[in-house]
């Protein structure tokens, strides 16, 4: 197992390490407080990140866009709750016939780059990469490590001009 810690070597720099690499696992980032974020790869590419803290949920981002409806969104919970238990949300949109795949493939995405950006700014605190460790994947395809951060610093420049 791999293991550092944020004040001598990023977030960023582990990814891209892990991605140069073509690293399969979770690199699971604890912040001082006991905060945990984690990020996935498959083949040095991203596909999943979760970090602490409530953020708006696939289903409640499709609905406030109007590309699903409320009803959809209750009815593909009750799948996921009952029969269809195991599938993330997204995949069973998409199976349910509720949003086409390209649409739900945005949004996770957009759910990938966002908690990505909440987490490169730690500073404190420590990491490890678990090798082949996993998580579900939903619908979207990983994306590379440069790429999200190549868009991830360009957004953070976008807003910088914007705030000026």
């Amino acid at each position: 197992m791999l293991k550092g810690d944020l004040s001598t070597t990023t977030v960023a720099a582990v990814l891209r390490e892990l991605a140069d690499g073509g690293a399969t696992g979770c690199i699971h980032v604890v912040d001082p407080a006991g905060e945990t974020a984690k990020a996935y790869l498959r083949g040095g590419q991203v596909y999943a990140v979760n970090v602490p803290g409530r953020r708006p949920q696939l289903g409640a981002r499709l609905v406030s866009s109007g590309a699903l409806g409320p009803e959809a969104l209750a009815e593909a919970l009750e799948a996921q709750r009952t029969e269809l238990q195991g599938w993330r949300l997204g995949e069973l949109l998409v199976h349910l016939g509720y949003v086409d795949q390209p649409v739900v493939e945005a949004f996770v995405n957009e759910q990938v780059r966002e908690s990505l950006s909440v987490l490169l700014p730690w500073r404190d605190g420590a990491w490890k990469f678990r090798v082949n460790e996993r998580t579900r994947e939903d619908v979207a395809p990983p994306v590379t490590v440069a790429e999200l951060l190549a868009s991830i610093e360009e957004r953070a420049s976008t807003w910088a001009t914007i705030e000026q």
